[in-house]
């Protein structure tokens, strides 16, 4: 069973959220972000199973900042 725990939230100013988790899975994880607008809903997730914390609290930021964009 996965367990997510959450490490960090970015806000874009209109509300949406980039959330920052630790997926764990026994012995192994990865770190996941979920995007939501702002009433909550999910738009996407994506996992970054081989890299570090830095690197996706990053890609989270940059993505309310209007840097990254989500596709799909």
């Amino acid at each position: 069973m996965n367990n997510r725990r959450l490490l960090s939230e970015y806000y874009k100013t209109d509300g949406s959220c980039a959330q920052v988790f630790r997926v764990s899975n026994g012995d192994q994880g990865f770190y996941s972000i979920t995007f939501t607008d702002p009433q909550g809903y999910s738009l996407a997730q994506e996992d970054y199973p081989h890299k570090a914390l830095g690197f996706v609290e990053d890609a989270a930021e940059n993505w309310t900042l209007g840097i990254k964009l989500l596709l799909g």
